[in-house]
């Protein structure tokens, strides 16, 4: 019985880390889709997630001001989700505010941030 017990952790981790891979596969995969309410959706998981991994995803198209009719994200756009999820994963605010136009301000500060980081 005592091996049982030893093994139900170790099964629990590999199950863990095997979700973890596939959450992380979607978020990517939202991220880089052409659909505009998957990339802000991928957005807001990856900033949930807090996992710095996503940062080149969330800079790549940055700029893109296509903003969302799908009710949950509805009026947000693809810019201002990729960066209030930076602004989550990094734990800093820019210096200005976030809004649905996309601002070099805000986009340049994330870029050295991530270079910083790297």
């Amino acid at each position: 019985m005592k091996n049982s017990r030893g093994l139900a952790p170790l099964i629990f981790s590999i199950i863990l880390a095997m979700a973890s891979c596939q959450s992380k596969s979607k978020i990517i995969a939202l991220l880089e889709s052409q659909e505009k309410d998957d990339i802000i959706k991928g957005a807001y998981l990856a900033g949930e997630s807090g996992d710095k991994e996503f940062i080149p995803f969330l800079l790549s198209g940055a700029w893109d001001f296509r903003r969302s009719t799908n009710f949950q994200f509805k009026g947000y756009s693809i810019y201002e989700e990729k960066m209030i999820a930076l602004k989550k994963i990094f734990g800093k605010a820019p210096p200005v505010e976030i809004t649905y136009m996309p601002d070099s301000t805000v986009i340049d500060f994330y870029i050295r941030l991530s270079k910083k980081d790297h």
